[in-house]
C-alpha cells in the first residue's frame, strides 16, 4: 500500500487539485455536484499522470538518490501493474470531468500530453524543459474555473494561473541546484557549468519577488482582491520575501535549501487559501 502511494505521489496529487479547486471556486458559482466532481477528476489525473511518468523514468528514478527507494526501481510494483493503475486513473478522471462539460476534460487530456510527452522527454534535452513543467501547474486552475461553468476567463482566474505558472519555475530550481549532481548523473539537463551557485540563487530570489510583486500589483490594478484579502497578502507577501531571503543565501547546506522550497510552497498554500476567501467576500 505504501508503495501505491509513493507511485500515485498522494501529497503532490493533493496539491494539484487544490489548486484547480481553487480555480472552481474563483468563479463564485459553487454546485457541491460539479465541485466533487472537479476534485475527484482531477485528483484521479493527477495520480494516474505520476504513476505513468514514474513508468517513463524508471532507470533515471534508479541512478538518483532523491528518488532510488520509489516502488518502480525496487520492482515493488511490476511495470504492467503500474501502467494498469495509470490508465485506469486517467480515464477515470477524463471520464469524470466529462460530467462538467467538454472543456475541463480537454484541457486534463492537454496536461497529460504537456506532462508525460513534453515536458518528461525534454528534462534530457535541455534545461528549459522547466517551462512545459512550469505550464503543467497552470492547467489545473483553469479546469476547475471551466467545469464551474466559467466561459470567458476573467482577470480573477488569469491571474491565478498566471501565478501558479511563474511559482512553479523557483520551484523547479531549488530542487535542481539541490540536486543537481544527481540529475546530471541520471542525464537530465540542469544549470550550465560556468554558471555559479550564487547566481542560480540571484535568479530564484529575484524571480520569487518578482512574482510576489506582479500577483500583487496586478491584483490591485484588475481590482481582483478585496481590501480584506489585500490587508492579509501584503504584510505576508513582505514577511515572506525577507525570510525567504534570508533562508535561501544563509549558506548552502541543504537543510537551508530544503526550507526555502517549503517556504515557497507554504506561500502558494497561502495564495491560494486567499483567492478562496476572496471568492466568498
Amino acid at each position: 500500500m505504501v508503495g501505491f502511494f509513493h507511485l500515485i505521489r498522494f501529497r503532490l496529487s493533493l496539491a494539484v487539485t487544490f489548486s484547480a479547486l481553487t480555480g472552481y471556486l474563483i468563479n463564485g458559482q459553487v454546485q457541491y455536484h460539479s465541485a466533487f466532481l472537479v476534485i475527484f477528476g482531477v485528483f484521479m489525473l493527477a495520480t494516474g499522470a505520476s504513476a505513468l511518468n514514474q513508468i517513463s523514468e524508471k532507470m533515471p528514478d534508479a541512478q538518483m538518490q532523491r528518488t532510488r527507494l520509489r516502488p518502480l526501481p525496487l520492482n515493488k510494483i511490476l511495470i504492467p501493474a503500474a501502467l494498469i493503475i495509470s490508465l485506469v486513473h486517467l480515464c477515470t478522471g477524463l471520464i469524470i470531468l466529462s460530467f462538467t462539460g467538454f472543456v475541463a476534460p480537454l484541457l486534463g487530456l492537454v496536461n497529460i500530453i504537456l506532462y508525460n510527452l513534453i515536458y518528461t522527454r525534454l528534462k534530457k534535452i535541455t534545461a528549459l524543459a522547466v517551462i512545459p513543467g512550469a505550464a503543467v501547474g497552470a492547467v489545473p486552475p483553469l479546469i476547475g474555473y471551466f467545469a464551474s461553468g466559467g466561459t470567458a476567463l476573467q482577470s480573477g482566474i488569469l491571474l491565478f494561473s498566471g501565478f501558479m505558472f511563474l511559482w512553479q519555475l523557483p520551484h523547479f530550481w531549488i530542487i535542481i541546484m539541490k540536486y543537481r549532481n544527481d540529475y546530471e548523473r541520471a542525464g537530465f539537463k540542469t544549470f550550465p557549468a560556468n554558471i555559479t551557485e550564487r547566481q542560480i540563487k540571484n535568479l530564484i530570489f529575484l524571480w520569487v519577488f518578482f512574482t510576489t510583486t506582479f500577483l500583487l500589483l496586478l491584483g490591485i490594478k484588475d481590482l481582483v482582491f478585496g481590501k480584506q484579502v489585500l490587508a492579509l497578502l501584503i504584510p505576508a507577501n513582505i514577511v515572506f520575501i525577507i525570510f525567504f531571503y534570508r533562508m535561501l543565501y544563509r549558506s548552502s547546506e541543504q537543510t537551508d535549501l530544503k526550507s526555502a522550497f517549503i517556504m515557497i510552497n507554504s506561500f502558494g498554500l497561502l495564495v491560494m487559501l486567499l483567492f478562496i476567501v476572496n471568492a466568498f467576500l
